[in-house]
């Protein structure tokens, strides 16, 4: 194969009862750094056709071969598709690709907070009871800081006992 050369994945077509739509999905491009993968929308295009092409988002390859969580909002009110394209980089550094799992749609507004907590097999590993980490500062839609704390195997404590 050469660069630039495309597969599209599409749904099937959907009928929206809200105007807000959250598309969440993991991802991994362990493949060339030059890889792709976009997100479209295909509308109504008026006429009872769905082809009126609409790009949501781009994501490129960042060297990073883990999965990873993407959320992606948009709004449509007529019937529609989604449709992921994998876009080929450079072949000559390719010793992998695109890969899309778990897939889910709400026609609700997108999380805005995501705490993303990699390889917690062995966080988990390399703990005890007691010990914990700290999320990073996350900011709540009326602008109020907070973070958490996760203790992956249960507090010392309980919050009403010493």
């Amino acid at each position: 194969g050469h660069a630039g050369q495309s597969a599209l994945l599409e749904s099937r077509i959907l009928y929206p009862r809200r105007k807000e739509k959250c598309l969440q999905f993991f991802y991994r491009l362990n493949g060339s750094p030059q890889d792709k993968l976009v997100v479209w929308i295909k509308k109504d295009d008026g006429t009872g056709n769905v082809r009126q092409m609409e790009k949501l988002h781009t994501i490129t390859a960042d060297g990073e071969h883990h999965w990873k969580l993407a959320s992606i909002p948009f709004s449509v009110q007529t019937k529609f598709r989604y449709a992921f394209q994998g876009i080929r980089g450079d072949p000559a550094k390719s010793a992998g690709g695109i890969s899309i799992d778990d897939t889910s749609l709400t026609e609700a507004n997108c999380p805005t907070n995501i705490w993303h907590i990699r390889n917690f097999t062995s966080l988990f590993n390399s703990t005890s009871k007691g010990d914990y980490i700290r999320s990073p500062v996350f900011y709540s839609s009326e602008g109020y800081a907070f973070a958490l704390q996760l203790y992956p195997h249960g507090r010392n404590s309980t919050p009403y006992m010493n």
